[in-house]
């Protein structure tokens, strides 16, 4: 089995360090190695700072230490608490474009890209490589993380989307992915604008039948949502499922209505759990 690579996009924001932070530990748990993409050269002796405040889970620490470069960061939090140190290296993209960095990431099998993002109300001068364009190019997800999501193990991941149209490859990636953290992973079914809502019945052997029996997860579930206005259900997943983590495939059905037809520079505020985009 070939080892799995994560690139963190890294244009020296806060939400870019908070990003890699979760990347670290979900390379940790995934056993993957991590790639720095710096959009912007940290020449020597300017500091990064991270500028959040307090403790989080495995002794991640914030607001008490300067660090030359993000990779510095990393490295520093590298195998604490026993968990796995993993490979960290960097390149720099500054001077790159979205067909370079698109063959990076085919050329070297990268297994997931993410990102870090603020809400709609802090203003940012977003990435120079529009994230959206290089989607479109490659296989592998794109996770974006709230800069406001505090780090911790997964849970709860759900999938969005109708059933009809559920892809099995973004289903088998994704029980992957909820094995790392043994989480429960949910098919959250939303039947797609203009299509009937689907029996309770008929909707569970579906599922059974087309996706459990094909996905070897035993912590995979199934809930049928009959509420359209996707604003409200997501806010039912996030604050009443518990869900840390939406996953859904790019400009399909419920992507659109969720970010529009582009990936923005930020999120809406009441999107404050990473997402994870599949690109097929």
């Amino acid at each position: 089995m070939k080892k799995k690579t994560i690139i963190v996009i890294n244009d020296n924001t806060t939400a870019a360090e908070h990003a890699a932070l979760l990347a670290l530990k979900l390379a940790q748990k995934a056993g993957a190695g991590i790639v720095l993409a710096n959009e912007i050269t940290v020449t020597v002796g300017q500091s990064v700072v991270v500028h959040q405040s307090g403790v989080k889970e495995d002794g991640m620490s914030f607001g008490e230490e300067t660090h030359n470069s993000l990779l510095e960061l990393l490295q520093s939090h590298n195998g604490l608490s026993g968990q796995v140190k993993i490979d960290i290296s960097e390149i720099d993209i500054s001077e790159f474009v979205v067909e370079d960095l698109s063959r990076f990431i085919i050329k070297n099998n990268i297994w997931m890209i993410v990102k870090g993002t603020n809400s709609f109300r802090d203003q940012t001068d977003g990435l120079h490589i529009n994230i959206q364009y290089v989607l479109n190019k490659v296989m592998c997800p794109l996770l974006l993380v709230p800069v406001n999501f505090s780090i911790k193990d997964f849970e709860h991941i759900a999938y969005i989307a109708d059933l009809r149209y559920c892809r099995l490859p973004v289903l088998r990636y994704l029980a992957e992915f909820a094995a790392s953290y043994q989480a429960n992973l949910y098919i959250d079914h939303l039947s797609a604008k203009g299509l009937p809502h689907m029996d309770e019945k008929y909707a569970l052997n579906f599922f059974n039948n087309e996706f459990k029996n094909k996905v070897s997860y035993e912590k995979l579930f199934f809930n049928n949502i009959r509420e359209r206005n996707i604003n409200k259900a997501v806010d039912v997943m996030i604050n009443g499922m518990h869900i840390d983590m939406l996953a859904f495939v790019n400009h399909r059905f419920h992507f659109e209505q969720i970010l529009g037809r582009m990936i923005p520079d930020n999120l809406p505020d009441h999107i404050t759990i990473p997402l994870l985009i599949f690109p097929y």
